[in-house]
Parts: C-alpha cells; structure tokens; sequence
C-alpha cells in the first residue's frame, strides 16, 4: 500500500510539472512583440479609439440620411382657452348696428374641444448642405488619424519590447560568460588543492582562489536577479500578468550589429508615424477651414408631415377612429439662406488659417528634429560599434592573460595573485563588454526609429 502511494504521488509529481510546462511561455523577440501589440493596455485603448472613430463616422454619415420622427399627444382641456369675439358678432340679429369700438367678449368652448388627439409622422432628408459634404471627408480623415495613432502606439510598444528583450539577452548571455569562469576557477581552486597537498602550494593561495571562486558566485547570483528583473520588465512592456512564466529563445548572436548603416542616408520623412499623423491633422484643418467657409451657403431640406387629429367635448367619441379621426399631410422644400452672423465666420476662419500656419511650422521643425535624430543616431551606432570592438579586443586580451596566469602558476613560475589580478581584470572586462554590447543594441534599436525602421521587428 506504501509503495501504491508512493507511485501515485510520483505519478502527480510528473503530471503538475507537465501542466506548469505547458503554461511556461517561450517566445522570440517577434512572437513578444506580437503578444505586446494585442495585450497591452496602450494598443488595446488604440483598438477601442479605432471603432470610436469608425462608429463616429457611421454618425455623421447618417445624418445625410432621411431623418423619421413619430409622435402621438392626448390632451385634456380640464379649463378652455377662452376666444375673444368683438362684441358685434354677439349683437347680430339684433337689429342695432355693429359699433367698432365695442370690447371683445370672451368666450369658451366654441372653438377648443376638451379633449384633443393627434398622431403623425414627421419626414426630413437633407438634399444640399455644403457642411455635410466637407464634414464626410474629414470623418474619413478622423478615421485615417485614429489608425496612425494606433500605429504610432505600435512603434512605441516594439521600441520598449526591443529594449526590454535585448536587455534580458545581454543579461543571460553575461550569466553563460559566468558560468564557464566558475567551472574554470573552480577547477583551478581543485588543483591548488592537490598541489597543496602535496606540499606545492600554501594554504594562502588556496584561501585566495577560493575568495575570488565565491564572488564569482555572488555575482552570478547578482546578475541572476537581474535576469529575473528584465523578465519582469519584458513581462511589463508586453502586457503580459506577472504569474505567466516566461522563457526567451534567441541569443544575442543572432543578431548582426555589424551592419552600419550609410552615414550618408537621411530619412524618409513619410516612414515616420509622427510625420504622416502631423500631416493628417493639416488636411483636417483645412477641411475645417473649407467648412467654414461653406457655411455661408444655403441649405436644403425636403420636409414632409402626415397624420391624424381628433378633437371632442367627451371622451367616450376620443375613441371612434373611423369618424372623429381624421387626416392631414403637408409636403414641401425648407431653404436656410445664412445672411449675417455679426462676423463670426470671419474670425473663425481667420483662427483656422492660422492653426494651418501653426501645423505648418510644426511640420518644418520635425523635419529638422528627423534630419537630427538620424545624424545623432548614426554617430551613436557607429560609437557604440567602435567601443563594442574594442571591448571585444579587451575581454579576449584578459582571456588569454589568465589563461597564461594559470599555465604559468601550475609550472611553478607564477603566483596565485596573478591569477586573482588577471581574474579581476578579466570580469571587469566582461562588465565592459556587455555594457557595450547593450549600448550597441540600444543604439541600432533607436536609428531604426529614426529612419522609421521599426516595423521591420514584425515578422
């Protein structure tokens, strides 16, 4: 029976690592920014202002459309409105004759019946409005804006995913780098042993190597946290819930920083998102202005009413539909001819020329700020390339320097303290190296933004 359970609970052991398996995402630097770009809070409030747009446009369209009202009132008169009748009407048959200068007499119920009914419809359709015509265009143009916006968001998210992926790659690449000197130092610090042993060495040295061996495991240590950290981070850039386990497959190797960009090359201002959105919001400014503008038009509007009224001194004859109902219809053409508005078109048009102008000089100034970015980016990149080799240079240098320490110290000719100075001076190699290694990355990511590049992340 002991050993049932025994199986059975090994048999749940397997099944529970098997599920937490199965959740554990692993997910290349594409598959990241395609998670980002449906799952964080930004891209999906851009969603959302995209159907707003879209919804706003079906809006204003139906405007345009024939414009349906029904109605029904039943009223009770419970006190007549009285009519006023000149005097003389009341004084016929009299024989007197009419005097014009009698008072009006009032009078009730002659001409209001104590209940009243009515029940019609009501039909409109817009035949020429020059507003609405323009209004359909920037609707359109408003449409056009929210997808850009959406897009500018989406560079935005693979800008922060692509730092963030790089920076957990630069970190478990410098974790791997760790790993190997730890196996080599520990190796080292066995062999110092047996010499001591054997009487070669002093106790010293082993004590030395085997402090240098325990920072090495501290650091590693350090930079576990950190790799732990950017996981935390990339998680956060993605928009995806803390509990989610996350692996990344890829190296920093697949990637090729080698290639430089032609110093040379300007951007296309069209390829940046802020460019083609600043330019949207000109054209729905001069939409607007136009639509000022043909505000002073006239308009047109088809009207036409039908329905049924009733009036009656009882309510019981309220409900004799086929008698007491009856029929009425009205069709016609309604012009609005605007004549004067004490100048307020006028201004109003000269405030939209001169938002036009206010874009416009935004529109030059970007110019400048893209032509800026790109240089800036270019000399970064190249720098950064530059330093990048050069601490590849170094760290192959410290390398070989300990490497030399160690040959050196098991012939006999050497000491521990070289060991532990190259050792030194090969992580503080290593620390330079990857620093580089980050800061090249960055910099490529951010000439891709400014040449309007980012999109290529995408699969």
């Amino acid at each position: 029976m002991k050993r049932l359970f025994l199986s059975f609970g090994f048999l749940g052991l397997l099944l529970w690592q098997s599920a937490f398996a199965q959740e554990k995402r692993i997910m290349t630097l594409q598959q990241c920014i395609e998670y980002a770009c449906k799952n964080t809070a930004l891209m999906q409030k851009s969603a959302l202002d995209e159907q707003i747009a879209q919804a706003q446009n079906q809006e204003y369209l139906g405007i345009g459309l024939p414009q349906i009202n029904g109605s029904a009132q039943l009223l009770y008169n419970f006190e007549l409105r009285p009519a006023f009748l000149p005097a003389f009407f009341l004084a016929q048959g009299t024989g007197s004759p009419p005097d014009p200068n009698a008072e009006f007499v009032p009078v009730r119920g002659i001409f209001a019946p104590r209940y009243q009914g009515d029940a019609g419809i009501t039909i409109s359709q817009l035949i020429f409005n020059g507003s609405y015509f323009v209004g359909l265009q920037a609707a359109k143009k408003n449409k056009e804006l929210a997808k850009q916006t959406t897009q500018a968001n989406k560079m935005t998210t693979i800008e922060n995913v692509t730092k963030a992926y790089y920076s957990l790659l630069v970190a478990q690449e410098r974790a791997k780098l760790i790993d190997a000197n730890i196996a080599r130092l520990d190796s080292l610090v066995k062999d110092v042993k047996a010499l001591n042993q054997q009487g070669f060495a002093e106790n010293i040295e082993v004590t030395r190597l085997e402090v240098t061996a325990n920072n090495l495991r501290a650091e590693k240590m350090k930079v576990d946290r950190l790799i732990e950290l950017s996981k935390e981070l990339l998680k956060f850039q993605m928009g995806m819930p803390v509990e989610e386990a996350l692996e990344v497959d890829g190296s920093i190797r697949d990637y090729q920083l080698e290639q430089i960009y032609d110093s040379d090359a300007k951007a296309e201002y069209q390829n940046r998102i802020e460019y083609q959105i600043l330019e949207t919001a000109i054209t729905l400014n001069k939409l607007n202005l136009k639509n000022k503008q043909i505000g002073a038009y006239p308009s047109l509007v088809a009207i036409g009413q039908m329905g049924y009224a009733t009036g009656a001194r009882y309510f019981s004859n309220v409900g004799d539909f086929s008698n007491r109902w009856l029929g009425y219809g009205t069709v016609g053409l309604q012009l609005n001819v605007p004549i004067f508005n004490g100048m307020q078109r006028k201004y109003q048009i000269q405030q939209t020329r001169l938002e036009i102008l206010k874009l416009q000089q935004d529109k030059q100034n970007l110019q400048k700020t893209i032509d800026f970015q790109t240089r800036q980016a270019q000399i970064t990149l190249k720098n950064a390339l530059t330093a990048l080799e050069a601490q590849k240079r170094n760290i192959e240098l410290a390398k070989e320097v300990l490497r030399v320490s160690e040959i050196k110290y098991r012939q006999g000719v050497g000491s521990s303290s070289d060991i532990i100075n190259a050792e030194t001076a090969y992580k503080e190699a290593e620390t330079n190296y990857f620093a580089a290694l980050y800061d090249a990355l960055i910099a490529k990511v951010d000439l891709d933004k400014a040449l309007g590049k980012l999109g290529q992340y995408l699969p």
